[in-house]
């Protein structure tokens, strides 16, 4: 606003002065040609506004030889401005034109009178010349400062629209690798529950047989003391192991959420979750005769049969076959 107040009095001056010449030319008081050229001066206010009307006043003004500094601040705001291209060119197109018809009529007036004697050739070259010197450069520059601002208008809404973009897939890695946890959390409770409730209930049946039969035969209640600690030696094994795992993987998820943004935290767990599932080591098929051998240590009669061609499988499928034989011995 300071600005633009500021250019709109130093044209209300300039115009006011080329009043002064105006009137004498014109035949009209003073004071009328003063006024007339304070209030055409002034309309450059609201060159942000109404740029149109501020280059449409300038050419009009423009064959009582003033509005100079108008015409330039206008034809720039006009040029920088959002509107289209055909109504800044025509515009241009006519201030152009009338300065050229006004800086043609003012030269050979002034050659007339013998101010100038130069030669015909001077009058078309200095009115070109003038007139182009006075549109060209505002123009030019307006349109380059309007190409420019359009540009970072561009960056900036890009800008925003990535974070936009990298705070959607941050929360969407969240997601996933909170899923991930929970599926992790899941599978380590059911291999838990697999592991206590088997070995334990071997145990147990094994502790009740030497109970049974300590004082009867005291060699069969030796081998069974020696199965009961192999199998509770064998079932804290496998629960250290798990408890490793969920070690291992809290601390790495607590140094990753201290170490890198977001997004990098929920890709990392989701991954660490993926490798401790994929990387532990779970029961396969080729474990099921010391399955079935512990058990018929406890007194169970079970018999192991395999039909078919023996092939490998994939790791969870053998896991799930050896965890449903498991339930099924221990439930027996």
């Amino acid at each position: 606003a300071v600005l633009d107040a500021g250019l709109a009095s130093a044209s209300a001056v300039e115009c006011a002065f080329e009043g002064i010449r105006f009137a004498q030319d014109a035949g009209i008081p003073m004071a009328v040609g003063i006024v007339f050229g304070v209030l055409a001066g002034s309309v450059l206010v609201v060159r942000r506004k109404w740029p149109i009307a501020v280059v449409l006043v300038s050419i009009a003004i423009t064959p009582a030889q003033m509005g100079y500094l108008m015409g330039i601040v206008g034809l720039y705001t006009l040029a920088a401005s959002e509107l289209p291209r055909r109504i800044i060119g025509s515009l241009a197109g006519m201030s152009l034109v009338g300065m050229l018809i006004v800086m043609f009529v003012r030269v050979r007036q002034d050659m007339a009178h013998g101010e100038l004697d130069l030669g015909d050739w001077f009058v078309p070259f200095a009115s070109i010349t003038t007139a182009i010197g006075m549109t060209a450069p505002p123009l030019l520059l307006g349109l380059y400062v309007g190409a420019r601002r359009r540009l970072m208008e561009s960056l900036r809404e890009r800008a925003d629209d990535l974070e936009r973009e990298l705070q959607l897939l941050a929360e969407r890695a969240e997601e996933r690798a909170e899923w991930a946890r929970g599926e992790e959390r899941t599978r380590i409770a059911r291999e838990m529950h697999d592991v206590v409730a088997h070995r334990v209930s071997l145990m147990v049946v094994h502790a009740a047989a030497l109970q049974a039969v300590a004082r009867k035969d005291p060699e069969k209640a030796v081998k069974n003391a020696a199965l009961v600690g192999d199998m509770g030696r064998q079932a804290l094994t496998e629960l250290r192991e798990m408890l490793g795992v969920l070690r291992s993987g809290d601390g790495f998820g607590r140094q990753e959420r201290s170490a890198v943004p977001l997004v990098a935290v929920g890709v990392a767990a989701a991954a660490a979750a993926s490798r401790v599932v994929e990387e532990s080591d779970g029961p396969c098929l080729d474990d099921l005769e010391a399955l079935i051998g512990q058990s018929a240590a406890a007194g169970m009669a079970v018999d192991l049969s395999v039909e078919g061609e023996v092939r490998s499988y994939g790791a969870q499928i053998e896991q799930t076959a050896f965890r449903v034989v498991q339930e099924a011995l221990t439930n027996v």
